[in-house]
């Protein structure tokens, strides 16, 4: 019993110190106690406990990144989509841009050739787009406000949905007769991955890491090296490579573009 009581609150102090009580338009609360509470308590504490360790790597990958940071936010801003979605290429890839996954994702934003051409990329063998930058960001910028809107501004569906695609979410729901998260049978992989994205906004201040540097020459982003060390590449692998592969064959889009 005592144990318990201590996971819940170790949880509950990660949730206060990093202003996940706080109402914050787009994302479910983090009150176990609130009803709408949509997140695993347990599921959301095992995440932050395997990030918080590395927070310190975890920032300084996304100071590297910082103007992909800035640019990406431009976009969501463009949409009127949270800004806290600009973490999400760090759990997809890293930042990498040239990372390619066992079912054919590519690029920053892990595109599947269907999701690309969708939004509007040439995928061919001699031009994929999805390696291009601001072009990826531009279709997975897109593709997340189709899916914001779609899922009514709830922040753990919209990630649901890009992670394991919008149909199985919507059929997640219908069977569960519940729009809650938490409530719906998903992919583990699925799971993990919008808890790990609740987890990662918790551990990091991305409002801090986006403000503009001072002008003092010590800033921290103007030391960094341009690539990790090969220790900060494992630990990153180990904290965000996906385990499994989600069969994204037979789940068709339910709306066409």
């Amino acid at each position: 019993m005592k144990k318990q009581h201590g996971t819940r609150s170790r949880l509950m102090a990660v949730l206060c110190l990093t202003g996940l009580f706080l109402w914050i338009p787009g994302t479910a609360s983090a009150d176990p106690a609130n009803p709408s509470f949509s997140l695993s308590a347990e599921a959301l504490q095992a995440q932050v406990d395997r990030l918080l360790p590395h927070k310190k790597v975890i920032e300084r990958h996304l100071l590297r990144n910082r103007e992909t940071l800035l640019a990406i936010e431009t976009s969501l801003r463009q949409k009127s989509l949270p800004l806290s979605l600009a973490l999400l290429p760090m759990i997809e890839s890293t930042f990498r841009v040239d990372a390619v996954s066992h079912a054919n994702a590519a690029g920053l934003w892990q595109l599947i050739p269907a999701t690309a051409k969708r939004f509007g990329l040439r995928v061919e063998q001699d031009h994929d787009e999805r390696f291009d930058v601001a072009r990826s960001t531009q279709a997975a910028v897109a593709y997340l406000s189709f899916l914001y809107k779609k899922f009514d501004q709830d922040l753990s569906l919209t990630l649901a949905a890009y992670n394991a695609g919008e149909g199985r979410v919507s059929r997640a729901m219908k069977r569960a007769n519940s729009r809650q998260f938490s409530q719906l049978v998903l992919p583990r992989e699925t799971q993990d991955y919008v808890h790990k994205f609740h987890a990662l906004l918790s551990v990091v201040d991305l409002k801090t890491l986006t403000q503009p540097p001072p002008l003092s020459p010590d800033a921290r982003w103007l030391a960094l090296p341009k690539a990790p060390t090969d220790l900060e590449s494992r630990i990153l692998m180990d904290l965000f490579a996906k385990r499994d592969v989600i069969n994204m064959a037979p789940v068709q889009p339910l709306i066409a573009l």
